[in-house]
């Protein structure tokens, strides 16, 4: 679902902690998209935005490869439009192997949160006497790393919660898990969906001001999300019908003939 586009001749290449690293040129548009309102403050405040995602971005999939170099695989880190890849050499097997390697994303973005919160405690450097743009920073560094991390952790496949999902249900449910996880995946997809609609109804002046009421932590849902998960409700649901079908069906040719 989520694939590599491809290279192009306008990658950005680097390499961190031994890793290989590749920018397309598509994550710098669809940052900027995802951010153009921070413009009303200034082009500086979506330059910082931009830089947030990408450290962000980095961090995550960071962890991802460190868990895979741990179990014995290479990894290439890939940040594209809206998502990043930790791509393997090859496949781990083992289902906690996995489960851990799915958990160390969000992990790491908990870590570098924790970080920034922790040097603003003991610094200061973000105080409210601080300037806009720095607090900007460390607000916007708290937020997509704690706020993306928890949304991360949803069963909701192929997020890393949802690659956790996947591993439980296997290993409870033996051949049918991948079904059972695809089910619960396509459920919260849809209840993510009906959220954002209904807070940006909410923000609208539809509803009665509940997103004003939510604490500040807690991720307000928005068109970027209810079109994200709508996408990935679709997919589920499609993969949950090849699956049914495939779990249903008998097989008979030889397995050269398939």
């Amino acid at each position: 679902m989520l694939a590599d586009p491809g290279r192009t001749h306008y990658d950005l290449h680097f390499r961190v902690l031994g890793f290989p690293v590749r920018v397309h040129p598509w994550f710098w548009l669809g940052t900027a998209l995802m951010g153009s309102r921070t413009l009303d403050a200034g082009v500086e405040f979506l330059l910082a935005w931009i830089a947030v995602v990408l450290v962000s971005l980095l961090v995550h999939e960071l962890g991802h490869a460190l868990a895979f170099r741990r179990y014995g695989s290479d990894a290439e880190i890939l940040l594209f439009a809206f998502y990043g890849l930790a791509i393997p050499t090859h496949e781990v097997f083992g289902r906690r192997k996995r489960i851990i390697i799915s958990l160390a994303g969000p992990f790491a973005g908990f870590v570098l949160c924790g970080l920034v919160y922790g040097s603003n405690v003991a610094l200061g450097w973000a105080d409210p006497g601080a300037p806009h743009q720095v607090f900007y920073l460390y607000r916007t560094l708290i937020l997509v790393n704690l706020l993306w991390g928890l949304m991360n952790l949803l069963p909701v496949y192929p997020l890393d919660g949802g690659q956790v999902s996947r591993e439980l249900c296997g290993m409870m449910w033996s051949n049918r898990g991948k079904r059972i996880s695809l089910k619960i995946s396509f459920g919260c997809a849809v209840l993510m969906i009906a959220y954002s609609i209904f807070c940006v109804l909410d923000d609208r002046g539809v509803g009665a001001g509940f997103t004003g009421r939510l604490p500040w932590w807690f991720p307000p849902g928005s068109v970027f999300t209810a079109i994200l998960f709508g996408f990935f409700a679709y997919h589920n649901y499609q993969e949950l019908g090849r699956t049914t079908w495939t779990d249903t069906h008998w097989d008979d040719r030889l397995p050269w003939a398939r």
